[in-house]
C-alpha cells in the first residue's frame, strides 16, 4: 500500500532533494546507560534531514514494514516534506542494532531484519522522480543498476539527467573493490565517502604512511578519484566528511578546500554522532543545487550536521508559526551566519 504526504497538489514545486537510503529502526545499546529502541535512523532519514534543514522542498520515500511505529511516522510528517510511505506488509520494518562501545564514539552496527532498500521504480507516479538531485548509499554494483533505472524512469517523464551524489556503503569499502569504485564513479557527480572509508578503499596505495590523520594524506587519496573521473565529463566532485577534522572537497575546477566542523570534538554539546555525514550530504546537495558552489554546499552541510550531532536520534523540530522554524530552538540562518563569521575570522588571521 503506498501514501502520499501530502497530496501532490499541495506542493507544486518538484523536489530539489530525494534520498533513496534507507529508514532504520535503530536499538542503541551504551556501555553506562539504558538500551533505547525504535530510534529513528537509517542514512535516507538522516540525509532527508539534512536537506530539509536548509530547504522545505524536499522529497522523501519511506519504505515500511510491521511494526513502524505511528509516532515516527508523525515525527517525520511535521517536516512537511512531499513525502511518499511504501508499506510492505508481509516484511517486518527495517531495525538496526547500534553498540555504542564506549565514551569514545566507536560503535558497530548490524541489521537486525532484512533491510528495506528503496529503489527507484518507488518513485513512479510520483513527483519524486522529477527531483533534481539525488542521493544514494549502496555498493558499486547497485549504484549502477538503481543509476540506470533511474534516469530511465526520468526519461519516461521528460527528466534530464539529476544531479547524482553517491555516499559508498561502508561495508564495501575495501581495497579489492577499489576498481569497481573507480567505475562507479563515472556515474555520479559528487562521491563522498568518510576519511575511515576513503582509507580503507585505498590502502596499501602511494599515500600510506605511518602518520595520524592528516589533510595531506586524505588529499593524496581523493585524487586517485579524482584523477580516475568523477561523472560523465570528469567534471565531479570528491567529498570527504572527516568527522571532527571537517571536510574536504575537491574537483578540477576549484582545486581543494577544507572547512573544520561545526562544533570542537570536546565540546560538551556533542553527544552522538550518528547520521551527521548523512545529514551534511542532504544539505551540501541541496545548497550545490541552488548556488552551483563547492564551498558554500560545504559550508551548510557543515552547519546541518551540527544538528544531528547534540542529541540521540533527530533533532527537535518546532514549525514556524510567527517566528521562524527551529530545530532543537535555534534558528538554521542563524547559525549559518555564526559559521560565516567564524570562517571570515579564521581567513584574516
Amino acid at each position: 500500500m503506498e501514501q502520499a504526504w501530502p497530496s501532490p497538489s499541495t506542493k507544486q514545486k518538484s523536489p530539489l532533494f530525494v534520498s533513496l537510503g534507507m529508514t532504520v529502526l535503530d536499538e542503541l545499546h551504551f556501555s553506562s546507560r539504558e538500551t533505547l529502541y525504535n530510534v529513528p535512523g537509517g542514512s535516507g532519514l538522516y540525509a532527508t534531514l539534512g536537506a530539509r534543514l536548509m530547504d522545505s522542498t524536499v522529497g522523501a520515500v519511506i519504505l515500511t514494514g510491521k511494526g513502524f511505529p505511528e509516532t515516527v511516522m508523525d515525527q517525520i510528517k511535521q517536516w512537511d516534506v512531499t513525502l511518499k510511505v511504501k508499506n510492505l506488509p508481509n516484511s517486518p520494518s527495517t531495525r538496526g542494532f547500534l553498540q555504542h562501545k564506549d565514551e569514545s564514539g566507536q560503535r558497530t552496527f548490524r541489521y537486525l531484519t532484512p533491510p528495506l532498500q528503496p529503489h527507484p521504480s518507488d518513485l513512479q507516479n510520483s513527483p519524486l522522480i522529477r527531483s533534481r538531485g539525488f542521493h544514494f548509499l549502496v555498493r558499486p554494483e547497485l549504484l549502477q543498476e538503481m543509476a540506470d533505472s533511474l534516469l530511465s524512469l526520468r526519461s519516461l517523464v521528460g527528466e534530464r539527467r539529476p544531479l547524482i551524489v553517491w555516499e559508498p556503503a561502508p561495508l564495501f569499502c575495501k581495497k579489492d573493490l577499489l576498481e569497481q569504485h573507480l567505475q562507479a564513479c563515472k556515474l555520479v557527480d559528487v562521491f563522498s565517502p568518510n576519511h575511515l572509508e576513503l582509507e580503507s578503499l585505498t590502502a596499501d596505495g602511494p599515500c600510506d604512511g605511518d602518520l595520524p590523520f592528516s589533510r595531506e594524506d586524505v588529499e593524496c587519496r581523493a585524487r586517485l578519484f579524482l584523477d580516475a573521473g568523477i561523472g560523465l565529463d570528469k567534471d565531479g566532485l570528491v567529498v570527504v566528511r572527516c568527522g571532527e577534522h571537517g571536510c574536504m572537497t575537491l574537483s578540477r575546477k576549484t582545486g581543494v578546500d577544507w572547512l573544520p566542523a561545526f562544533f570542537d570534538s570536546t565540546s560538551p554539546v556533542v553527544v552522538d554522532t550518528t547520521g551527521a555525514g548523512n545529514v551534511f550530504l542532504g544539505a551540501f546537495t541541496v545548497a550545490f543545487l541552488k548556488t552551483d558552489d563547492a564551498r558554500e554546499a560545504a559550508i551548510a552541510g557543515s552547519v546541518a550536521a551540527s544538528f544531528a550531532i547534540e542529541q540521540i536520534g533527530l533533532p527537535d523540530f518546532s514549525p514556524a508559526s510567527s517566528a521562524k522554524e527551529t530545530w532543537n530552538g535555534v534558528d538554521v540562518s542563524t547559525r549559518l551566519a555564526e559559521y560565516r563569521v567564524r570562517l571570515s575570522g579564521s581567513e584574516k588571521d
